[in-house]
């Protein structure tokens, strides 16, 4: 079957999109070893913010993070589209993870996670709970959330984090990664 064509590309672009470097991240909010990276990607990005560099944060859910999924929801309908938002969003429900992991939840209804999707949602400063609740529920929000895991299938993705830069998968770094992995991979693609 073939994938329909998204509303729009899959991801939240930080940074140009016409940039010389891109990197494609493929991470899961549920993800241990996503949480891991998101730091060394946030330093990265502030390093290189006088470069051509972008960076793309796909969000999947791995069928062993049953939170996620409803967490994403949360992340696209506070989003609303704006890279930034959502890089703060994901920034502090990293933070907060262990509040939606399966050990919390083991004895959780859906109707509990999504309420403390919206609890962290209100904390994080969405305005209206009810309005969110109803966005993250909208069937724009389901399309653009799926998008992302439909686009990791065409690239053979199946684990968080998952890397690319200028479209290669070859990508010597991963979630343990620090700035200066980065920096020995990235600083010869800017020559």
């Amino acid at each position: 079957m073939a994938i329909p064509i998204p509303r729009r590309p899959s991801g939240f672009l930080l940074g140009k999109a016409d940039a010389l470097v891109t990197i494609d991240v493929f991470l899961d909010i549920q993800c241990p070893h996503s949480r891991a990276a998101w730091p060394s990607l946030m330093v990265l990005m502030e390093s290189y913010k006088d470069k051509s560099l972008s960076l793309r944060v796909h969000l999947l859910t791995l069928s062993n993070h049953r939170q996620a999924w409803d967490v994403s929801l949360g992340i696209f309908a506070l989003a609303e589209g704006d890279a930034e938002r959502c890089r703060d969003f994901v920034s502090f429900l990293f933070e907060r993870q262990e509040q939606f992991n399966n050990a919390a939840f083991s004895n959780k209804s859906h109707v509990d996670l999504q309420q403390l999707v919206a609890d962290l949602a209100q904390e994080h400063g969405a305005a209206d709970r009810n309005a969110f609740l109803e966005r993250m529920q909208s069937h724009e929000i389901y399309v653009d959330a799926r998008t992302p895991i439909r686009y990791a299938a065409t690239k053979s993705v199946w684990a968080t984090p998952t890397f690319f830069v200028n479209n290669g998968d070859n990508v010597p770094v991963d979630h343990k990664s620090d700035l200066s992995a980065w920096q020995q991979l990235l600083d010869p693609l800017f020559v």
